[in-house]
């Protein structure tokens, strides 16, 4: 399956984020109260992920939602 560029801009934002805290995948989706791989399959763009949930996992790993998705729309 191919996926957008955009799609790809988000998942790598995220994990950036999520890596920058010292976050494993688990233990973020410990925070966000969602089961185990549920950080997996959006990094790994097995899962799109909605606007709601873009800003709960940006402020769970200590980022500003909105400058994380400034670097969403920078990304080429």
């Amino acid at each position: 399956m191919k996926y957008s560029a955009r799609q790809r801009a988000v998942a790598g934002a995220l994990r950036k984020a999520r890596e920058t805290a010292g976050l494993s995948q688990r233990q973020l989706s410990e925070r966000l109260q969602q089961p185990p791989n549920w950080i997996q399959r959006i990094e790994s763009l097995e899962r799109r992920v909605d606007v709601a949930e873009f800003i709960a996992i940006a402020k769970a790993v200590g980022a500003d939602p909105a400058e994380l998705f400034r670097e969403v729309l920078a990304a080429r």
